[in-house]
């Protein structure tokens, strides 16, 4: 990092690095503050969270690697903390979630799908031509015309979230049907044959729940974060 920065540079990253960590723990802290657990529920999260961890309810004597740098004596606190911070975000976001959830939606669905990238777009037709006519697979073709891990993969890529690929990729893939050989298209300096396998619909279940709870956190943290003096 230092052939890449100067000193003084390092420090100021690190200073601004401290800064918005800093920064982000008072903003959670104050926003949760009125969202304390019951002292029940915290017993049974702390009681949960020993047994997860092999810890001594009564005397912790060390902590998780995930808490190191914490004292074992304030490590229910700390759990605690984690309790404080969960029920704000149920209580303040969990209403948006499916909103977000559907406004993302297009990026978050899955697809499995078969692709052969070549340069020369003479060869991709010549490829396309050969799975088209069943004289040959991608799985045949992949060892000596694929890139990337589709190589080892017969051709096989996904599941992989539209919004995590390239948008012209995406706008293809999303608008072919399943079994569908597509004839060869450019996308970037290559030239695509591809098919679509499975599509996989994102659902608004309790996990992606969570994930979109978590991401309208996050944003709510950007507002507050972005622009702000390192001083």
């Amino acid at each position: 990092m230092s052939e890449i920065f100067t000193e003084p540079q390092i420090a100021e990253l690190a200073s601004h690095s401290l800064w918005r960590a800093l920064l982000v723990s008072r903003l959670l802290d104050e926003a949760s503050a009125g969202f304390p657990p019951d002292p029940g529920e915290l017993e049974v999260t702390w009681q949960s969270f020993c047994t997860k961890n092999n810890i001594d309810p009564a005397t912790p004597a060390w902590v998780p690697k995930e808490f190191i740098g914490c004292p074992p004596e304030h490590l229910k606190a700390v759990v605690e903390r984690q309790l404080r911070l969960e029920k704000w975000k149920e209580a303040v976001f969990e209403s948006e979630a499916e909103g977000h959830f559907e406004k993302r939606k297009p990026q978050l669905d899955r697809i499995v799908y078969s692709l052969l990238r070549v340069k020369d777009a003479g060869l991709a037709r010549e490829l396309w031509f050969r799975i088209k006519e069943n004289e040959a697979t991608f799985s045949d073709l992949a060892p000596q015309y694929a890139s990337g891990n589709e190589i080892y993969t017969a051709g096989i890529v996904g599941p992989v979230a539209l919004g995590a690929m390239h948008p012209a990729l995406a706008v293809a893939l999303r608008q072919s049907r399943a079994g569908d050989l597509m004839k060869p298209f450019a996308v970037a300096e290559w030239f695509l044959v591809a098919r679509v396998e499975h599509h996989l619909p994102a659902e608004f279940d309790k996990v992606m729940k969570r994930q979109m709870i978590d991401e309208l956190v996050a944003q709510w943290l950007e507002s507050r974060t972005h622009g702000r003096p390192t001083e």
